[in-house]
């Protein structure tokens, strides 16, 4: 980093803090994002960015892209390996849970300061499509009559319970399948960087913009 981008990166850095930064930060990534060289680093960095900033939770998708189901698979188990390796060297204070293609979970550690989600390959239909499954077999058990679900009743069965403040789309143009019912209020940032480009300044500077808008939560 030269010394013009350092005083500048602590500048926006200043500026942040005087206000409150997103709860809940959401990342989109593909595969090929990770896989390349540094990639796994870079999403270290960027939890680690996150937690410094103060956030509380990022969730994160790995969109898998292989469509033939052996490697797809194969492709998953890959990614949970090495997804679980770079967490298990996070501070003792971040916790995590992995989450396979089924909504599984894969793997966890508690945490109490920071707490990550990964989602691989496990996507925002998925997600609701499972929730809605013990509903309706508890409509068919008589429990509950079909005109009494409602939406807390879906919301309780999703994966993540928690709606992020802030999505990221790193290097896209477009929306993903990922947190589809929790995202609903959310505030979208399309960067212009892809993910080995991304620094922590571009972070500072999503946070910053942020903190600028108005949130109308739908109204």
């Amino acid at each position: 980093m030269s010394f013009v981008t350092s005083i500048y990166e602590k500048h926006l850095l200043q500026q942040v803090t005087k206000y409150p930064s997103p709860e809940h930060v959401s990342l989109v990534l593909s595969e090929t994002d990770l896989l390349q060289k540094g990639g796994f680093k870079k999403l270290k960095d960027y939890i680690l960015w996150c937690r410094q900033l103060g956030v509380k939770i990022t969730s994160i998708y790995i969109d898998v892209l292989d469509t033939e189901e052996t490697l797809k698979s194969e492709m998953i188990q890959k990614l949970t390996s090495k997804l679980k390796e770079i967490l298990l060297k996070t501070p003792s204070d971040v916790g995590y849970e992995i989450y396979g293609e089924s909504g599984d979970v894969c793997s966890k550690k508690e945490g109490n300061i920071f707490q990550v989600y990964v989602s691989v390959g496990f996507g925002g239909r998925r997600e609701v499509t499972n929730a809605v499954i013990p509903i309706l077999k508890k409509v068919k058990e008589g429990k509950i009559k079909a005109s009494e679900i409602s939406e807390k009743d879906i919301e309780s069965n999703l994966v993540v319970k928690h709606e992020p403040d802030l999505f990221i789309r790193s290097g896209g143009k477009h929306l993903s399948d990922f947190l589809i019912w929790q995202s609903i209020y959310s505030e979208f940032y399309f960067t212009d960087v892809n993910w080995y480009d991304l620094r922590k300044m571009d972070i500072i500077r999503i946070i910053r913009d942020f903190q600028k808008r108005q949130r109308r939560f739908g109204k």
